[in-house]
């Protein structure tokens, strides 16, 4: 009963007591990047929504990338407003227009860079290609132009080079390798990726996509996702859970038990909102889980990695609230 009492608790705690047992769906869970380099960053690109799969078990990381593949995934990734308008280019005639347009016109690519005004979309892109698609993207277009792309781009931690001190700008980049550096492109721009999961099935996803878990989840009432860390049959073990809470702009955990199965998700999705201030988010968390809800220091309001972070007891010295904003 004990069990049941925090858990129900928990869930008062987002204005919700009852729980549907409707099974999440599942997640992106592609079987080919379960032991890939860049499993993290496919697995937060294809969350953030600025690519996608080749079905639902597919992604094929090491599959080349053609150049209209790449601008659209960049276009999305910072999220600009697409045009279909007409372009210079004889052979814009397909789904990509809109994004070879709309790349001439935000100066990511220029006719000139091409032969007889062909963009020839369907090309396989180069590492070169990319850091100088990057560098523009981000304002930097005079910079690479006078020290080069490759270069610009390595300074900028956009792409690394190979361990014999080349850039390999003229080989072919792989559809993992453009993910990392579309994600790196972000970081240079803003020092962060723009978007974090806010719908149940977004924040289920990431869940799901966590390097090292392996338990269960299902949808409770609203948004919230009900997380069962230790993957067992209990329905009473759903002691975790996670929700995008709107009115507030502000993404809540809910920790109703602490157990070293639960320690371990709440940590890795700290990282994910505060992968700059993990150590200090972590701690802050148990320091608060450590102490009596009557204790003046049972509640953390703070900010790291330029979001909010709050984090506090609650009365049944059990519960712990973590909200993160944006």
């Amino acid at each position: 009963m004990q069990k049941i009492g925090r858990v129900m608790l928990a869930m008062a705690l987002l204005v919700t007591l009852l729980i549907r047992t409707e099974t999440a769906a599942a997640a992106v869970a592609f079987t080919d990047t379960k032991t890939h380099w860049a499993k993290e960053e496919i697995a937060t690109a294809v969350n953030q929504g600025w690519i996608n799969g080749y079905d639902v078990k597919t992604f094929k990381p090491n599959a080349n990338m053609t150049r209209a593949e790449f601008l659209k995934s960049l276009v999305a990734a910072m999220k600009i407003k697409t045009e279909d308008t007409d372009t210079p280019f004889v052979d814009d005639s397909g789904w990509f227009r809109p994004f070879i347009a709309t790349g001439l016109k935000q100066s990511i690519i220029k006719v000139g860079d091409y032969a007889e005004n062909t963009f020839e979309p369907n090309r396989m892109i180069t590492r070169e290609e990319i850091a100088r698609m990057t560098i523009r993207a981000i304002g930097k277009d005079a910079e690479g132009a006078k020290s080069g792309y490759l270069a610009v781009a390595k300074k900028l931690e956009i792409m690394k080079g190979y361990p014999d001190g080349s850039m390999g700008g003229e080989k072919n980049a792989t559809r993992a390798e453009a993910v990392v550096m579309i994600t790196n492109t972000l970081t240079a721009k803003i020092g962060k990726s723009v978007t974090y999961p806010k719908t149940r099935d977004a924040l289920n996803t990431m869940v799901q996509s966590l390097p090292n878990f392996n338990g269960t989840t299902m949808f409770g009432t609203g948004g919230i996702v009900l997380i069962n860390s230790k993957g067992s049959d209990d329905f009473f073990d759903y002691t975790l859970a996670i929700e995008y809470v709107v009115e507030l702009k502000k993404t809540s955990i809910i920790i109703s038990e602490s157990n070293v199965e639960n320690q371990k998700v709440v940590k890795e999705i700290l990282k994910y909102y505060f992968p700059k201030s993990i150590d200090k988010a972590y701690s802050s968390y148990n320091k608060v889980n450590g102490l009596e809800s009557n204790n003046a220091n049972s509640v953390i309001d703070t900010k790291y990695d330029n979001r909010t972070f709050k984090v506090y007891k609650g009365s049944d010295n059990k519960t712990v609230m973590i909200r993160i904003g944006e």
